[in-house]
């Protein structure tokens, strides 16, 4: 019978030694990180998927019972990174699964590591060994001295390609020096790579409204949502692609699989625009930079973590353009809104030419009821 054990967390640490697990920003509002638990696992699937990777398995439950077990871990994304694949695990092999116990659902769990039978431990920002692989490593970010043309053959300046963020670990979009000041949400998980999150001049009509936002409940991703144009196009250095066509430049993105087109032989926007989460934009070429207008937001949420509200009122102005010198693509936005802020939301990106092309996001999402609602629960 495989059994379950809650361990202390130095006994965790040690077990753990040679490995970097770690918690998620996001993740102490799902999972009880003050608690850890081992438990031996018995795998019956494993769903290779974003947003979060999940090994089923059967365990005992805290009273020594066979039960069925379903635990989260990094992005199928990520994990491929470090050697990841859907054949790391598969159905009949035995594992210790060390984690943090679900807040809202018994026999689910966030991996903290994974402990072969051989005694390896791999950790949640490990890469797996060479004998756990199925393929090798490809490193996302090419070499800067790749050669392009600085042009293509229609005229435009040429930002087509294969892009991800420059650089991981930081927030999603960093807001710009100079942002206005205002509310800042705080407490775990408020921020795309910390503690806190952007300052955002909001209304206090914003105010209202995000306070009755949580993010456990309503967070986009949960939902298979983008949550915004510029948290999207940034998060998780997913591999996003441009492609430029005389009249439109097409924006394909490597997160929830979103796409936008913006219109170059429009000067105004359509009077029906029908609200989207990207909105509907329109561009046109300053020398080398791409101008982006768009307006016909579904309202929304500026930041996922903390849930700054954005309405249907939100115009955002957006540019790119390719810096010969650094090799990356550059990138500008700002968002005013009337109804939820005072100022204008600013920010930057920057995307280094990706070694890998994009790769579909295929959302499947695992979560289930440790992320509903009460009344939303199955079988409540």
């Amino acid at each position: 019978m495989k059994k379950i054990s809650f361990i202390t967390l130095s006994s965790a640490l040690a077990l753990c030694s040679a490995t970097s697990t770690y918690a998620h920003h996001s993740n102490a509002p799902h999972f009880d990180t003050s608690v850890d638990i081992s438990v031996e696992a018995a795998v019956t699937k494993w769903e290779f998927v974003n947003p979060h990777a999940y090994i089923f398995f059967q365990g005992t439950d805290a009273n020594g019972e066979t039960a069925e077990w379903r635990c989260e871990s990094s992005s199928a994304t990520n994990m491929g990174r470090r050697g990841f694949d859907e054949d790391t695990f598969y159905a009949g092999q035995n594992l210790t699964i060390v984690g943090n116990p679900a807040r809202r659902e018994d026999n689910v769990c966030f991996v903290t590591s994974f402990v072969f039978e051989d005694g390896t431990v791999i950790g949640g920002r490990d890469t797996l060994p060479e004998d756990k692989r199925s393929g090798a490593i490809v490193e996302t970010v090419a070499a800067t001295d790749l050669e392009r043309s600085e042009f293509l053959e229609n005229g435009q300046p040429n930002i087509s390609g294969a892009w991800v963020r420059a650089g991981r670990g930081g927030p999603p979009a960093a807001p710009s020096e100079g942002a206005a000041a205002g509310p800042r949400a705080e407490g775990p998980g408020a921020g795309g790579g910390g503690p806190r999150g952007p300052q955002i001049d909001s209304t206090e009509a914003a105010l209202a409204v995000q306070a009755n936002y949580e993010q456990i409940y309503d967070d986009p991703s949960i939902h298979c949502d983008i949550g915004n144009i510029f948290f999207g196009w940034t998060h998780d250095s997913h591999v996003n692609s441009i492609a430029q066509e005389d009249d439109k430049v097409i924006l394909q993105y490597g997160y929830m699989d979103y796409v936008r087109t913006i219109h170059l032989d429009m000067d105004e926007h359509p009077a029906d625009v029908t609200p989207s989460r990207g909105g509907h934009s329109i561009g046109y070429w300053e020398e080398s930079t791409l101008v982006v207008d768009s307006i016909g937001f579904l309202p929304g949420v500026l930041h996922p973590l903390s849930g700054v509200p954005h309405s249907d009122q939100m115009h955002a102005t957006e540019r790119f353009w390719y810096n010969q010198e650094t090799k990356t693509l550059k990138g500008t936005y700002s968002a005013a809104d009337p109804l939820y802020l005072n100022s204008a939301y600013t920010g930057q990106t920057d995307m280094n030419i990706s070694a890998v092309p994009y790769e579909p996001y295929n959302c499947t999402e695992f979560s289930g009821d440790n992320n509903r609602r009460p009344e939303d629960r199955i079988g409540r």
